[in-house]
């Protein structure tokens, strides 16, 4: 009898949403590199320039409108860069224009995507065997410098994980950078919430498994591969999360 061959999926959340205008509400996780200064305005921001123009110049000529408060030195405020991430639903109005609705609103420390940085974990033999979909979450400690220093697993974050899985993501995500905040021009040193999602089948079809995580007491909607900050050096001011753009 002819051996089946397992299947296996791992798929990170970067990819690029299509131009084409939705008829459904349609979600996006979008990030932007910001350089505030030391009123906590936005002087600068650098994001996905592939991102639909439709659904992106709105949403950076609101961010540039947005306050922060801004990181300290001395207890002084200071120049700061960070990652704001957005959760966003967009629907079409009736005159054909997107309507955005803020889901969440987060900065601090980010997965550094360019390639070769984030190589997925290694599938061990033990969930080969098995089959299955699980979500490993990792706490990651990174330096000043973006690196990672220590990497722990929340096992009550998990599902439907194995120990196998959680060494496999540590011994990936060990390997990660991180691109920090910078207050003052010096990186600072933080943690960061990673989850990781792992689909493997005996056949071509994978079941419904919807890895999104969502951090306990935030709105957060952290997709697969993407990272939640931990006492992030900047804060959003601006009143946003739950309101429409």
């Amino acid at each position: 009898m002819r051996r089946s061959i397992p299947v296996v999926l791992f798929a990170c959340a970067f990819e690029v949403a299509a131009a084409a205008k939705p008829e459904a509400p349609l979600h996006l996780t979008r990030s932007w590199r910001l350089s505030l200064d030391a009123a906590g305005r936005v002087a600068d921001l650098r994001g996905d320039e592939q991102l639909d123009p439709a659904i992106r110049t709105p949403l950076e000529h609101a961010i540039r409108g947005w306050t922060f408060e801004p990181g300290r030195i001395g207890g002084e405020a200071a120049p700061t860069e960070t990652t704001l991430t957005l959760d966003v639903t967009f629907t079409v109005a009736d005159d054909g224009n997107y309507a955005a609705h803020i889901d969440d609103a987060r900065v601090g420390g980010t997965i550094d995507v360019k390639p070769g940085k984030t190589v997925p974990p290694r599938i061990p033999r033990d969930a080969l065997r098995v089959g299955l979909v699980a979500r490993v979450v990792v706490k990651a400690d990174y330096d000043a410098d973006g690196r990672i220093v220590a990497i722990e697993p929340q096992a009550d974050q998990g599902l439907n994980s194995l120990p196998s899985l959680e060494r496999a993501t540590v011994n990936a995500v060990k390997h990660w950078g991180v691109v920090p905040e910078r207050v003052g021009g010096h990186g600072v040193a933080s943690s960061i919430m990673i989850p990781i999602c792992f689909t493997v089948t005996q056949g071509l079809r994978a079941p419904d498994f919807d890895c999104t995580w969502t951090p306990p007491g935030s709105r957060a909607r952290i997709d697969n591969g993407g990272a939640f900050a931990l006492a992030p050096a900047a804060k959003l001011r601006s009143d946003v999360i739950g309101h429409a753009l």
